[in-house]
C-alpha cells in the first residue's frame, strides 16, 4: 500500500489571492492603508489602525530583522519534514510576518539577525515566501 502525504496548503480567497499571485512571481507584497499609510499583515477587510476599507497591496523590500524564532522538532504533519525554523520577522517597512528561516538547519537564528526574502516553490500554483540570513558586519 502506497500512502502519499500531501502538504497542507492555504486556501486563497479574494482577499489573499493578490498576495499569492505576487509570491508566484517572486514578489513580496503587503497591505498598506490608502488613508493613513499603515502597513499590516495579514490582509484584512479594513485597516486595523484607522478602520478604512481602502488599502492596496504594495511591494516590500523583502528585508527585515528577526524578532523571534524557534526550531520545530515535531511537525504537526508528517508531510512537513522537521526540523524547521519558524520566525517572526519585523520588515523594514514596519510590518511583520510569520515565516520560515530556511538557511540555518536546526540552528536557531539569533534575535536581531538581518534576513531577506527567498522563495520556496511548492507546486505550479503555490510558492511560499521564506527568509534567509544576511551576513552583516559587526558595527563595533
Amino acid at each position: 500500500m502506497d500512502v502519499r502525504l500531501e502538504r497542507p496548503l492555504p486556501t486563497a480567497s479574494s482577499l489573499t489571492a493578490p498576495f499569492w499571485q505576487a509570491a508566484r512571481e517572486h514578489r513580496l507584497v503587503r497591505p498598506v492603508c490608502d488613508e493613513c499609510g499603515h502597513n499590516f499583515f495579514t490582509p484584512q477587510l479594513i485597516c486595523p489602525r484607522c478602520l478604512s476599507e481602502r488599502w492596496t497591496f504594495q511591494a516590500s523590500s523583502g528585508a527585515g530583522t528577526v524578532y523571534s524564532s524557534t526550531v520545530i522538532h515535531r511537525s504537526p504533519s508528517p508531510a512537513i519534514p522537521a526540523p524547521y525554523q519558524l520566525a517572526i520577522v519585523d520588515m523594514d517597512e514596519g510590518w511583520h510576518i510569520l515565516t520560515n528561516i530556511v538557511d540555518r538547519g536546526d540552528r536557531p537564528t539569533p534575535v536581531g539577525a538581518r534576513v531577506e526574502v527567498t522563495w520556496v516553490p511548492i507546486d505550479e500554483q503555490w510558492t511560499f515566501p521564506a527568509f534567509r540570513t544576511i551576513e552583516t558586519k559587526d558595527p563595533r
